[in-house]
């Protein structure tokens, strides 16, 4: 039997879609977005929570750039967010669409570039797609079509991406290409639990296991490197959005939440919605590649 884990709160976030928090290994600091709220946060090593950025548009997705930057989306745009200045510094053009259509999750491929998912907030079905920013922003596409493109990672060797489609309650993975081409051949690595809500955000660990946000499910679960489920993990709110992996050695697994659309009454059961979690002394897990700024 596995050992009892035990989920502690980090900080009173309240954040209405919090999402993508992104670990800083250098400075030891948290980072994580609002995407309805648009804003980014910071929580620093000693517990402080501080707005680095607030945007009128929604910021969907986050990551670190290998000049102590952030590159992040708003809307249907990428940017690069300055780290002294709290300022963007660079910036893509915004995709041509509906106001519904909006970037979701996202984060950097091994070679340093910057994929992130489409999403219609609309729900048009199989509008979601994967598109792919290089060191200039220039979009290309890696994949499509898809529901609701959510939480993407890496294997630790760089040749398998593991991604959702929320709508489907799938986990895909497929061969990634170092070059310029796309995804080989897509299968299902998991499909998860329809009464556990959808899947959401994800962290791989050095074992190849993934720990996936169930949204609306109240619960993490973790699969191991085939694929197999291993763990339900219950949380104290509904709504489980992200995780990433850091803190000393990388064994400390942090979690976003939401308090989006939750009715007064589901908010006074579960006031601690929107806030930040974490999880300690679990298998370490593999760091986020950087976007190749430089």
């Amino acid at each position: 039997m596995p050992e009892p884990l035990r989920v502690r709160r980090v900080a009173k976030a309240q954040a209405d879609l919090g999402e993508s928090p992104v670990w800083d290994e250098q400075r030891q600091i948290l980072y994580f977005v609002d995407i309805s709220g648009g804003r980014i946060h910071r929580l620093d090593a000693g517990g402080t929570l501080a707005t680095l950025y607030r945007s009128a548009a929604r910021i969907g997705a986050l990551a670190l750039t290998d000049s102590g930057n952030l590159i992040f989306t708003e809307d249907t745009a990428v940017a690069i967010l300055d780290s002294r200045s709290l300022a963007p510094v660079q910036r893509s053009a915004a995709l041509a669409g509906p106001a519904s259509w909006r970037f979701n999750d996202g984060a950097c491929d091994p070679q340093g570039r910057f994929v992130t998912g489409l999403m219609d907030e609309g729900h048009s079905p199989d509008s979601g797609k994967l598109l792919r920013y290089d060191r200039q922003l220039g979009a290309s596409l890696l994949h499509q079509p898809l529901g609701l493109p959510n939480g993407l990672v890496w294997s630790e060797d760089g040749r398998q991406l593991f991604f959702v489609d929320s709508v489907a309650r799938r986990i895909y993975q497929a061969p990634y290409a170092a070059g310029e081409g796309g995804l080989g051949p897509v299968s299902v690595f998991a499909e998860t639990p329809a009464h556990l809500g959808r899947p959401d955000g994800l962290a791989i660990d050095r074992e190849g296991g993934i720990w996936v946000c169930q949204f609306n499910g109240g619960c993490l679960l973790h699969y191991d490197r085939h694929g197999e489920l291993t763990r339900e993990l219950a949380m104290p709110v509904p709504r489980p959005t992200s995780c990433c992996f850091g803190g000393p050695g990388l064994s400390t697994l942090f979690i976003t939440s939401a308090r989006f659309a939750m009715s007064a009454e589901e908010l006074a059961r579960y006031p601690e919605s929107g806030d930040l979690f974490a999880i300690d002394h679990l298998v370490p897990g593999c760091p986020r590649h950087r976007f190749r700024q430089g």
